[in-house]
């Protein structure tokens, strides 16, 4: 099974099988994923739907390389703009060259601009029955209501447990980098991607977790900030998973189960009070927003190493 038959297994993709097969498949839709791997994927498994309902391999495959004449994926660039719109208008003008419609597969469109948004709303508000338009987004921030209003939204779930067992199946890693892939994903393909062939994202999660079971007294703090440097260049990610790794902990106190049974949660559950995470998550949330103000990474990492030898000694 490839990433594009996961996708298929979705909820929010069957909702589009059903629609399609009652003939009843909305002609704009507006669909919602923080994982951008995600809704590219999703993006071709609509366009295939909507040329051919899925049941042409040729067609399918054309579609998944961008060859196909008929479904165009845009913009090149990060944001939607007004020329990207032009382009839209005008293809709009031609008739189907090898399919029955024409589908228009529109990523990143939070970021596009208001000008953009603009210039396609008639458009969407009047769709010509023989097109199909997909806006992908990891959000509704910055997207226009009078946009909105004219789409069916459709909302990614997260991917279920055995559709993560078949995509970690497919890398040769051993059973406790697919844990850590599954715990670093949050059910989303390319975290999970992101995770399986980057073994940096391993060693920051071992090195939060080090940090939890193991920092005991501000004299070993000079140690530990020679360790994180080595992920000066992505701090906010090493501090994001550090913060993942403390919410599993204090999950695991509260429900007394744990999901990743190759990680170390339940020792660490021992290592930790519930109140010291709890106080330590709200300095993390000041911290994180210090990475995006402040170029002093060394400073930065000092004060999560110092508060979290400040809260590991409440009760």
């Amino acid at each position: 099974m490839n990433k594009y038959d996961i996708i298929k297994t979705t909820r929010t993709y069957q909702k589009l099988v059903d629609d399609y097969k009652l003939g009843k498949l909305a002609h704009c839709h507006l669909l919602l994923s923080k994982d951008k791997l995600s809704r590219e994927i999703f993006g071709a498994c609509f366009a295939i739907l909507a040329i051919c309902g899925d049941s042409d391999e040729k067609v399918a495959h054309k579609i998944i390389k961008k060859v196909h004449p008929d479904v165009f994926f845009l913009p090149k660039s990060e944001g939607l703009k007004v020329e990207d719109v032009e382009l839209v208008l005008e293809r709009l003008n031609y008739f189907p060259m090898e399919a029955d419609c024409k589908v228009f597969v529109l990523q990143n469109f939070s970021s596009a601009t208001v000008q953009a948004q603009n210039k396609l709303l008639k458009t969407l508000e009047e769709t010509p029955p023989n097109v199909y338009f997909l806006l992908c987004s990891e959000k509704e921030d910055g997207i226009l209501p009078t946009i909105k209003s004219r789409c069916q939204t459709l909302e990614l779930e997260p991917l279920s447990d055995s559709a993560l067992n078949i995509l970690v199946s497919e890398y040769t890693v051993d059973a406790r980098t697919q844990e850590i892939a599954k715990f670093y994903g949050r059910g989303e393909m390319g975290r999970i991607e992101e995770a399986l062939t980057n073994t940096e994202i391993c060693e920051m999660f071992d090195l939060a977790v080090d940090i939890v079971a193991n920092l005991r007294s501000s004299s070993e703090i000079l140690g530990y900030t020679v360790k994180v440097n080595k992920f000066r260049s992505n701090l906010l990610k090493f501090v994001q998973i550090y913060a993942d790794v403390l919410q599993e902990i204090l999950r695991v106190q509260i429900l007394g189960k744990c999901d990743y049974k190759n990680l170390q949660f339940e020792s660490l559950k021992e290592k930790i009070s519930k109140n010291a995470i709890l106080a330590l998550q709200s300095k993390l949330i000041l911290i994180i927003e210090m990475i995006d103000r402040f170029c002093n990474t060394t400073l930065i990492i000092d004060n999560v190493l110092i508060e979290t030898c400040k809260c590991k000694l409440l009760p």
